[in-house]
């Protein structure tokens, strides 16, 4: 909690604020000067607030981001105690036997063994708790699973149909249509034969007898059940890992598929544990083709949220990694990197093999820790070396079995836990405190104000050059001409075309009319991300990058004509920056809601989505493909009555007025 010392600084910085600017105000005269002061002070007040906030969170979510089979679910297991000693089956030595095994209580393994998002609290009892998927997008789930049957021995990648591992499992599952194995003997020869139950019933039956039988064996309507409690009955972190397997494999007839899982935890399993540190930890979705999601950008933007951004030791920054923090740290006024980690997983003696390393863990860890900064440089964002973790769960394992290395015992284990938590609470402490200093700055910078001088001629007359210098740029038609806009639909789509590789991907999201929850494929959004820029070399950010810094030069320049503006202009280029953050997400919304507004209504009796959706085993025309079908669709219908091209351009132009007169009115000025 904030002490009470810093609570009435606080306060007490507010109210002389608010005396200042209402004193400012009641002046004969506002000058330039003054409307400086009003509106810094203004902004200071906000900032205070903002900072109040912040300074009362009790505790963080932590929230583990990373693509596909990098090993997020086993570090959190490691981390937070959600481990377990269990009987397992393993060939050591050629032989089969019976062992004692260390397991993550949630299912791990090469990748894609989570269906969904996961998140741990700590609780008073132990139970899950699921967030179900709808009747339809399950019944809409199975048709997919059965296109994906019917299309399995296609070879053509155009219409090869491709279905996730996880979705896969969790509709062969509830539709009772596996895959069976058994062993052939063929003299002193054998095999393994597997019969795929689906492939059978296509055969005999068709598309349409499959799904018949796939919707009549899922019996999706009794499926309504939301919480499963653990009954006191056996051993609980058995109960976990068994309860949750089957959860998330959708093996339990009562639940529905899960969209999100919640798993609450008893101080009976979280003796030990660092999980009551945090409001929450949170395993999110693994990364795969496109790493910008919306369901991370609510994570990514709230302030109670720790972000681990989780990667392999070897491919450190892995590419999605980059690109995500790259999306968000290229904003100057959000200070995502005071949230931002980079947890490195190693794995098998890493650090020991790094070029350089002579064997060394420590040595080993440092020089990836600089070739992580170097690429951060490289990338030109602003990152926290401190912020940059590395973590081996099964560092003190050994390879053949999981189980605890003779050299070492469970106080080695428990020391790395102990330091990864520290330093995730490192993480927050420097971020209080670069609060704290701030308010201190916020209060010096104030006296400062509070005692300026008034300005020469020769001072007032640099403001108002710098005031008719940020004039010239409030038409930024003048500046940025229009052809680089014109291409905007094409790219989106040569985005949307080569994002979603599938065929069958392209035609679920036509299917739902832009989404598809199952991948958390929204294309309103993607539309956004796309026309904002995913980095500072693309669209939006790439057409404003030169205007923006040329705005930066002058109100820089400005803190060598007078001793006050040193105090009150690096505040007002925070400002600007808070400004053109705003600019760049106003004009990626409104390209959001429009192209929601051409492509309505949402539904079937839409000419555009039915188009969409019939080319689904449309017979083509020599030449023709199914996805340049659906973009030529796409093109014809964003170019239509109001072309999505001329759109953004003229919000781009709408929006940067708009934020050149909101610098200007930090003058006084129109």
């Amino acid at each position: 909690m904030l002490t009470i010392q810093w609570q009435d600084e606080i306060t007490s910085l507010q109210q002389s604020l608010r005396r200042e600017i209402s004193k400012i105000s009641d002046s004969a005269e506002i000058n330039i000067i003054k409307h400086i002061c009003i509106n810094n002070l203004k902004s200071k007040l906000e900032r205070l607030e903002e900072i109040e906030k912040i300074l009362n969170i009790e505790k963080y979510k932590t929230v583990f981001i990373g693509t596909i089979g990098q090993g997020k679910t086993t570090a959190i297991c490691h981390l937070f105690n959600l481990i377990g000693e269990f009987k397992v089956s393993k060939t050591l030595g050629g032989k089969t036997k019976d062992v004692i095994e260390t397991k993550e209580l949630l299912s791990t393994g090469a990748g894609r063994t989570t269906i969904c998002e996961v998140v741990l609290k700590a609780s008073e009892k132990t139970y899950i708790e699921i967030e179900p998927y709808t009747v339809d997008e399950m019944e809409n789930l199975i048709f997919e699973f059965c296109d994906f049957i019917a299309n399995k021995d296609n070879l053509h990648s155009e219409n090869k149909t491709i279905i996730s591992q996880e979705i896969e499992r969790a509709i062969r599952n509830i539709t009772e249509i596996k895959i069976t194995s058994k062993t052939v003997y063929d003299g002193d020869n054998k095999s393994i034969s597997r019969t795929d139950l689906g492939k059978l019933l296509f055969d005999e039956l068709g598309l349409e007898g499959l799904k018949k039988i796939a919707l009549n064996n899922a019996n999706l309507e009794c499926r309504t059940y939301k919480i499963i409690e653990f009954d006191n009955q056996g051993q609980e972190k058995e109960w976990i890992k068994n309860t949750f397997a089957a959860i998330n494999s959708v093996q339990l007839k009562e639940f529905a598929i899960p969209k999100k899982i919640y798993l609450y935890v008893s101080n009976n399993i979280l003796s030990g544990s660092n999980l009551y540190q945090f409001d929450s930890v949170v395993d999110t979705k693994g990364l795969d083709e496109n790493p910008i999601r919306q369901d991370l950008q609510r994570y990514i933007d709230s302030q109670d949220t720790i972000c681990l951004f989780v990667t392999p030791f070897n491919a450190a920054p892995e590419a999605n990694i980059a690109k995500l923090m790259g999306y968000h740290l290229t904003s100057k006024s959000k200070e995502f990197h005071h949230r931002f980690v980079t947890l490195v997983l190693p794995h098998k003696h890493e650090p020991e093999k790094t070029n350089g390393s002579d064997g060394s863990w420590d040595l080993g860890i440092q020089i990836k820790k600089e070739e992580i900064q170097a690429t951060f440089r490289h990338l030109n964002l602003d990152f926290f070396p401190e912020n940059i973790l590395f973590y081996d769960s099964l560092r003190y394992y050994r390879d053949d079995i999981v189980k605890l290395n003779d050299i070492y015992d469970e106080e080695d284990v428990q020391a790395d836990k102990n330091e990864f938590i520290k330093a995730i609470a490192d993480v927050v402490k420097r971020r209080r405190n670069i609060l704290l200093d701030e308010i201190k700055s916020i209060k010096d910078s104030f006296g400062k104000i509070k005692n300026g001088d008034t300005l020469t001629g020769a001072e007032t007359q640099a403001i108002e050059n710098a005031v008719q210098n940020i004039k010239s740029w409030r038409e930024l038609g003048k500046r940025v001409p229009s052809f680089v806009y014109q291409d905007f639909v094409d790219k989106y789509l040569e985005y949307y075309r080569t994002t979603y590789k599938a065929w069958n991907t392209k035609h679920a999201i036509h299917r739902n009319f832009g989404y598809y929850e199952p991948r958390d494929i929204d294309i309103y959004y993607d539309a956004k991300v796309f026309a904002e820029g995913i980095d500072e070399d693309e669209m939006l950010k790439k057409f404003t990058k030169e205007a923006k810094l040329e705005i930066e030069n002058v109100l820089y320049e400005l803190t060598s004509a007078h001793e006050s503006l040193k105090t009150l202009i690096p505040e007002l280029v925070k400002e600007f920056y808070i400004l053109y953050d705003d600019f760049i997400y106003e004009v990626g919304t409104a390209i959001e809601k429009e192209l929601t507004r051409k492509l309505s209504p949402h539904s079937e009796d839409s000419p555009f989505w039915k188009a969409l959706i019939s080319e689904k085993g449309k017979e083509k025309k020599k030449g023709e493909t199914f996805a340049g079908n659906v973009c030529e669709i796409f093109k014809r219908e964003l170019e239509f009555e109001g072309n999505l091209n001329k759109f953004f351009q003229s919000k781009s132009e709408e929006f940067w007025k708009e934020l050149i007169n909101k610098v200007l009115a930090f003058f006084g000025q129109k």
